[in-house]
């Protein structure tokens, strides 16, 4: 009863926090709620097998597909919302996640990964599962590009090669850095089809490794949640390549003596408006690094107490989280 009481008491500290996060992060000017610059374009769902490396666990219900960016400008996260239904239109699960990309480019696509855990339903297990007839995917909220969120388009793939050999299909294939600068950290993102079109299956592997100029190197992928019955599904595929630059450490310059010119020090403006836009701008960071920090802390207390109450559920491996590779 005691264990119960302190749930109850988490589940509201994390409903209270979660609104004072949402409305202090909708605040702020790099987020915004309209949802017309970017499309599901397809997914499917299924029951993630024995053999899952992305889901919470064996059983969950697990819908995959892709957004695309149909605006004009580059878009940072999208956010994908997904519920599961019943045969009699009852809400039984509900989850949300961004597309595994950051910065999308006009009509560029992005695939995402919604696992249907037991904590993003009512029943809190998988009872649920057995009941799910409808799973509707939409596009929940998107996050304007910042001034320097760009993608580094000097990655190319070549002898890329799709087989399915023994109930497993494989992407493999090579990746050179083309362009102008190192970079680091480099993720391939697959997304794979059926014969119509329809997202079945992803996969995302990062090579923790960084390419030089000039430099290449070799991959190879698999969907994840593979089952024999899955890569039978697969028709083709398409790859995204995301990195993260290397940051040259700059050299410390001397100090410049003191000029005779106020208005060209960097420490006054003119306009005492942006400093207090700038105060204010700092300010709702720390309010917002300080209530994730307060949502992680009570998510992981929440989690141990779930666990210790479900340890008869089969826990699958947890996964990297995917890119964004830059906030």
């Amino acid at each position: 009863m005691k264990g119960n009481n302190l749930k109850k008491t988490l589940a509201l500290v994390i409903l209270a926090v979660l609104a004072l996060s949402s409305f202090t992060v909708l605040s702020l000017p790099n987020v915004r709620a309209q949802t017309n610059q970017a499309q599901v374009l397809s997914y499917s769902w299924y029951i993630a097998p024995s053999t899952t490396t992305a889901a919470e666990y064996i059983g969950d219900l697990v819908a995959v597909g892709e957004v695309q960016n149909t605006g004009s400008t580059t878009v940072g996260l999208v956010w994908v919302a997904g519920q599961a239904y019943d045969a009699n239109g009852t809400l039984l699960a509900s989850t949300e996640v961004p597309a595994m990309a950051n910065s999308l480019t006009p009509n560029q696509k992005a695939p995402f990964y919604l696992d249907f855990a037991p904590a993003d339903s009512f029943t809190q297990d998988q009872s649920w599962v057995a009941n799910a007839t409808t799973v509707a995917v939409s596009v929940a909220a998107i996050n304007n590009a910042s001034d320097t969120s760009t993608q580094y388009t000097g990655l190319t793939t070549s002898n890329l090669n799709g087989v399915n050999e023994a109930g497993t299909y494989t992407v493999s294939g090579a990746i050179q850095n083309t362009g102008d600068q190192s970079v680091g950290d480099v993720a391939v993102t697959a997304t794979f089809y059926s014969s119509n079109g329809t997202v079945v299956a992803l996969s995302f592997t990062d090579l923790s490794s960084g390419l030089a100029m000039g430099q290449q190197t070799s991959f190879e992928v698999t969907p994840w949640d593979n089952t024999g019955t899955l890569s039978g599904e697969i028709d083709s595929y398409t790859i995204l390549l995301q990195s993260a630059p290397v940051t040259a450490v700059a050299t410390p310059e001397p100090t410049a003596a003191p000029t005779s010119q106020p208005s060209s020090s960097t420490s006054s403006s003119p306009n005492p408006s942006q400093n207090q836009g700038a105060t204010a701008s700092i300010l709702t960071a720390i309010i917002v690094v300080a209530v994730l920090a307060v949502i992680v802390i009570i998510i992981v207390a929440l989690m141990l107490i779930r666990k210790r109450g479900s340890s008869h559920q089969n826990e699958a491996p947890t996964f990297p989280s995917p890119p964004p590779l830059h906030p």
